[in-house]
């Protein structure tokens, strides 16, 4: 149940961000706006204000804005015509204000980041404790990092930045990935400096290749993966992979993406006792999920530093998310990727219904961040330019805009016909997904 009220009320509140943008653009644009609902079916109450009618209906997976002449359909008989203004019809307006509506609705939704997650901050949040500890280097990434460091280096310098602990060493990155990067250590009591030079056309941050010491315990499961069916436990400790001894959590993943190399024996200790278990990736992604444990803890920041914190962070996961979502996209029409892929990548109401709940219960942090990442995936995916999304109606008013003609109805009816399609048979798959994964 909880799940349940969560997932209404966040998609609601959501689907009203959006529909709200769409909504004060149209006014600022002098289009009348004759509707405007959130949800879809029977009605469950609506009230007007001024010229617009406002709807609350019974399912929640949607909404939407009508205006006056947005569809030329909605014109019946003679009365129909007296009755609308051409000055005020959505279908006469520049094309430049159509573009303005259309892209407020995913606008609102790109912009809740940066107001939510501010918030995050001023509430406080759990911090790893080993972020204002000394810079001791506790694992080496194989390829590059082993290179120029060595276990139990202390990191004291890198160009002009003095670093005192491992959260000085992550903010000194954007001003130091440079061509050259020059690194002062602590090796067994002797300063060395380390000069490293970037031969390719990006510049890597070499500090990118250490990490602090991390031991294998497992602090969190993700339900339904493979670590879940292979009934891994919170505590447990990697003791070997493949025979291959495990001190440190960041070998995990660098042993599992060893190449042509897909069945792995893992050994843990759990309560004292040692446990063999066998994983199998049916895909390229080598991703067990599960998370350390970490010793953390809870710190509050100020009103500015969590404005600046919640902008950068906001910054970050837009991008990630754009990564992904054209990412599943590339799959869809790749002869490389497997039914498998998809199926992890997808998720449906079901289980969006279902994270909402596990957010819900973990308190309000967990909430806002789970809103703001549903938010962003809204946003980005009505940027998308298939046809019925905002993304689609952006594409034609575009194609308009540089042929200066108007797209034949009949062939725009038609693309909309088949991106409907689309779309229905996306959620269908998705929702079949949800079913199985349950």
């Amino acid at each position: 149940m909880t799940s349940l009220i969560s997932f209404i009320l966040i998609i609601s509140f959501l689907i009203f961000i959006h529909e709200l943008g769409h909504l004060l653009a149209a006014k600022w644009a002098n289009v009348k706006v004759e509707d405007f609902s959130i949800g879809f079916g029977p009605k469950i109450f609506s009230f007007n204000i001024g010229e617009t009618k406002y709807s609350l209906s019974l399912l929640p997976l949607g909404g939407y804005v009508k205006m006056q002449g947005e569809d030329i359909s909605e014109v019946l008989d003679s009365k129909d015509i007296v009755e609308i203004d051409p000055n005020r019809s959505y279908k006469n307006i520049p094309n430049f204000k159509k573009q303005i509506i259309l892209f407020a609705g995913p606008f609102m939704n790109l912009l809740l980041p940066f107001l939510f997650l501010p918030m995050v901050y001023i509430n406080g949040l759990d911090v790893p404790s080993f972020l204002e500890k000394a810079p001791v280097v506790g694992h080496v990434k194989e390829d590059l990092g082993s290179q120029y460091f060595k276990k139990g280096d202390k990191i004291l310098k890198i160009n002009n930045t003095n670093v005192s602990t491992w959260k000085d060493i992550g903010e000194a990155k954007p001003g130091n990935s440079t061509k050259t990067q020059n690194i002062l250590i602590d090796r067994n009591n002797s300063i060395k400096n380390i000069s490293y030079v970037n031969k390719g056309a990006v510049n890597l941050y070499i500090l990118d290749y250490v990490f602090p010491l991390q031991p294998a315990v497992i602090g969190g499961i993700l339900p339904k993966s493979i670590a879940d069916k292979a009934q891994l436990n919170n505590l447990d400790k990697i003791v070997t992979i493949n025979d291959i001894k495990v001190e440190s959590w960041y070998q995990i993943s660098e042993i599992l993406s060893t190449p042509n190399v897909s069945e792995f024996q893992i050994t843990i200790q759990r309560d004292g006792n040692l446990i063999a278990k066998k994983i199998v990736f049916e895909s390229d992604a080598r991703v067990l999920g599960i998370t350390p444990e970490i010793d953390s803890s809870f710190i509050s920041f100020g009103i500015f530093e969590s404005i600046q914190k919640g902008f950068d962070n906001s910054i970050k996961m837009i991008k990630l998310i754009f990564n992904g979502v054209i990412g599943l996209l590339s799959n869809l029409f790749s002869s490389d990727s497997s039914m498998s892929d998809l199926k992890s990548s997808l998720a449906g109401p079901i289980s969006i219904a279902k994270y909402s709940g596990l957010a819900a219960e973990k308190g309000f942090n967990a909430t806002i961040q789970f809103i703001v990442i549903i938010s962003i995936n809204l946003g980005i995916i009505n940027l998308l330019p298939i046809p019925l999304l905002d993304g689609g109606h952006i594409l034609f008013t575009t194609i308009e805009m540089v042929t200066r003609k108007k797209i034949n109805q009949k062939v725009q009816n038609f693309i909309n016909k088949v991106g409907f399609a689309l779309l229905i048979s996306l959620m269908v798959f998705a929702i079949y997904n949800d079913i199985v994964n349950f």
